[in-house]
């Protein structure tokens, strides 16, 4: 597999913001908001793809995860500012935007922010807002059900799971997930992948500490400064059939309220059909 090119820059506060890039140097420029818990490393078998399509497909990491350093008390539209920052430092004018799961609602934050910058938004099983306890409820992962309310009320206690959980040894967690997941697709993604492939996006997101996670849900679970219905640009929204963990009302939900919005739903695809739907997502965004 084609590697990685892995760098960080400052930015113009002074922190440093570590990235992945993948594909072709010259080519279409799509930035990748990572999935909650998860980090540059969600889109790493994308490399392959990208390459073939002349797509140039940027990864940074959200404050405090993986590479990136912290920024306590950051907000959705922060995001959004530190992606117009990344774009001037790599001397990208325009580009397209796609965010997985909990990404999803950063993707829309540049779109918002950034105008006529971004050129599509994607989003692939995108979580809407989290204001409203029973949303969290219908989330389909014990994990996001417990550490989003946790996140906004007791961050410490959050901290204490996060610790434990990043001390799991890789192969238990595949394993774990596996039995969690309800999607036929998605077990079947997961069982195909090593140990190493189905969780290294999790421990890298973890690997300064856990407080940036706890952010990034902190951040999800809190108002988004804007609203869908002000986004101007076009959106393409994949839902799977089978998806759970993001249930399909969010997306329909999305769909509604977003005036250039299109959802596709892909049967018999779950939570993960970014695994197997890249090259559609990839050639839907770079036309």
């Amino acid at each position: 597999m084609e590697r990685a090119r892995e760098d960080r820059i400052r930015l113009p506060d002074g922190r440093m913001l570590g990235y992945a890039e993948y594909g072709a140097r010259r080519g279409v420029a799509i930035i990748s908001c990572h999935g909650a818990m998860s980090s540059r490393l969600d889109v790493a078998f994308a490399a392959p793809l990208c390459a073939e399509r002349h797509v140039r497909l940027l990864a940074p990491d959200r404050p405090g995860i993986g590479l990136s350093d912290p920024r306590p008390g950051r907000t959705m539209l922060d995001w959004a500012d530190d992606v117009r920052a990344f774009a001037d430092a790599l001397g990208i004018e325009r580009f397209a935007v796609f965010g997985w799961s909990g990404g999803a609602p950063y993707a829309f934050a540049c779109g918002y922010r950034l105008g006529a910058r971004v050129t599509k938004i994607g989003a692939v099983g995108a979580i809407a807002s989290l204001q409203r306890p029973e949303t969290v409820h219908r989330l389909g992962l014990w994990a996001d059900r417990m550490l989003f309310p946790l996140a906004m009320r007791a961050p410490r206690l959050a901290a204490v799971a996060l610790t434990m959980a990043r001390r799991i040894p890789a192969e238990m967690l595949r394993q774990s997930l596996v039995r969690e997941l309800p999607s036929a697709s998605d077990r079947a993604v997961i069982r195909a992948l090593s140990a190493k492939e189905a969780t290294d996006f999790f421990y890298e997101a973890l690997r300064p500490g856990v407080r940036g996670v706890i952010e990034d849900y902190r951040v999800l679970g809190s108002p988004w400064g804007f609203e869908p219905e002000q986004l101007k640009t076009e959106v393409i929204l994949w839902q799977g059939e089978e998806d759970t963990l993001s249930p399909m009302d969010h997306a329909r939900q999305l769909a509604a309220r977003i005036p250039n919005a299109r959802l596709i739903v892909l049967p018999n695809r779950g939570h993960f059909l970014l695994r197997l739907e890249m090259e559609r997502i990839l050639d839907a965004l770079a036309s």
